[in-house]
Formats: structure tokens, C-alpha cells, sequence
């Protein structure tokens, strides 16, 4: 059950999988007719409720998805650039240091450098895994409000605000200039994102669609797996219950107790 669990929670980018759904609910986006007949607050409402099965929407996990994404690169890159540092620095402040043998430096090495990669993947980590999952959140929000297929303007707005609120501890003039780098930043990377989709015909329903198809064989990859186990795991209980009874022969209940 656990590792189901880790397995769904998987960032996409390790493992691109994604929550249990129904093929038959995927989500209100693709729906065209029940995407008409509600209004923008009615589709967001809809984006985090559960359906019958007790699954999230696809929109709302693609959101867990991408911080999740977030984090693990961050932790990456932050763990690898501050493990380098103390790696450096470990080797020119201890040059005259005396150690009791090779041995021991090598594990006062080792240790200093593990120390600053979990540093630098806690303080990284965390932070672009918020900063993504609030720009994947704003935009989706807004995509999902409009009803339409995500444009320019979805970015715009999820950069514009994602800024302002990385940069909220600092005050209001902060807040500002956090706002409009967001905006910049997010107006280049929309632009770019856009015209992808533009030039190759796919939409982002397609490519939800496809990494749906993946999730789904995965998951009956794993399903196999879980089924093989268990049946070998009960054929060798079955061949030492028949290499007993061969062994001791068949008893009674009564004569055993």
C-alpha cells in the first residue's frame, strides 16, 4: 500500500504516472457539452472535488504533479551546486589538517559533503517546488475559469502573481518587482510553450491524454507484477503444505489437538 502511494506521488519527471482514474472521467475539459452547460466558478469548484471513485481531477493532480516536479529539481540542483562548494572548501581549509588515516578523511569528507547536499536540497527544494506549484495552480485555475484552451494571457496572470507572492516577506515594493519579473519571465515562457504546441498541432488535452495512456500502462505493469508476486509466493506456500503432508502424512484435527 505504501509503495502504491509512492508510486502515484511520484514526480512526473521520474516517474511520469499519475493518480488512478476512471478512462471515462477524465475531466470536464473534455467534455465539450457539460464544459458549455457550467459556468467558470462552477468548473473551478468542480477542478477540487473528488469524483464518485474518490479521485482528484486530472487538472488538480497535474498541479501536485508539477510541484512535486519542482521540488525534486530543486533539490537536485541545489544539493549538487552546495556539495560541490563544501567540497571545495573541505579541500582548501583542511590541506594542513591532520587526520588519523586516509580513512578518516575520506569519511569527514564524505559526511561534510552529505550535510551540505541535504542543506542544499532542503532550501532549494522547497522553493521551486512552491513557486511551481503556485504558477501551475494559478494558470490551471484560470484556464479552467475561462473555459478555453490555455493562452498567453493564463501564463501572464499565473507569473504576474506567482512573483508577488514569492516576494510577500519583503513588502510591498518587493511584491511589485516580483510581479513584474513573474510577468516577464512567464510572457517569454508562454510565448515559447504556445508556439510548440502551435508548430507540432498538439494541445495540452493531447498531452494530458498521453501521459494518461502512460499512467495507464504503468499501472497495469504493475498490477502484473503484484499478481506474479502473489502467485508465486502461493505456489511456494502450496509445494511446502503438500511436502509436509508427503512427509508426515495426512492427520486428523482431533489427533493434532
Amino acid at each position: 500500500m505504501m509503495l502504491r502511494t509512492a508510486l502515484r506521488l511520484t514526480p512526473a519527471i521520474v516517474l511520469p504516472f499519475f493518480e488512478k482514474r476512471n478512462v471515462n472521467d477524465y475531466d470536464h475539459l473534455h467534455n465539450p457539452q457539460e464544459k458549455s452547460a457550467q459556468n467558470g466558478l462552477e468548473r473551478v469548484k468542480k477542478m477540487f472535488i473528488r469524483n464518485e471513485y474518490e479521485e482528484i481531477s486530472v487538472e488538480l493532480h497535474n498541479v501536485i504533479q508539477a510541484s512535486l516536479s519542482g521540488a525534486f529539481v530543486g533539490a537536485c540542483l541545489g544539493g549538487f551546486a552546495k556539495s560541490r562548494d563544501a567540497y571545495l572548501y573541505f579541500m582548501e581549509s583542511n590541506q594542513a589538517t591532520a587526520f588519523k588515516s586516509t580513512g578518516h578523511a575520506k569519511k569527514q569528507l564524505q559526511d561534510y559533503v552529505t550535510i551540505a547536499f541535504a542543506k542544499g536540497a532542503v532550501h532549494w527544494g522547497w522553493r521551486l517546488g512552491l513557486f511551481t506549484g503556485t504558477f501551475c495552480l494559478v494558470s490551471t485555475v484560470v484556464e479552467v475559469y475561462r473555459g478555453i484552451e490555455a493562452s498567453l494571457i493564463d501564463y501572464v496572470m499565473a507569473g504576474t502573481i506567482t512573483g508577488a507572492f514569492y516576494k510577500a516577506n519583503l513588502g510591498a515594493a518587493a511584491m511589485l518587482v516580483g510581479a513584474g519579473v513573474g510577468a516577464g519571465l512567464s510572457f517569454i515562457g508562454g510565448l515559447l510553450i504556445i508556439s510548440i504546441l502551435k508548430a507540432t498541432g498538439f494541445t495540452m488535452d493531447d498531452i494530458r491524454k498521453a501521459l494518461f495512456k502512460i499512467k495507464q500502462a504503468r499501472e497495469d505493469q504493475y498490477n502484473q507484477a503484484l499478481e506474479k508476486g502473489a502467485k508465486e509466493k502461493h505456489d511456494d506456500l502450496t509445494r511446502h503444505h503438500d511436502s509436509l503432508v508427503k512427509e508426515k502424512g495426512k492427520q486428523k484435527t482431533e489427533e493434532i489437538i
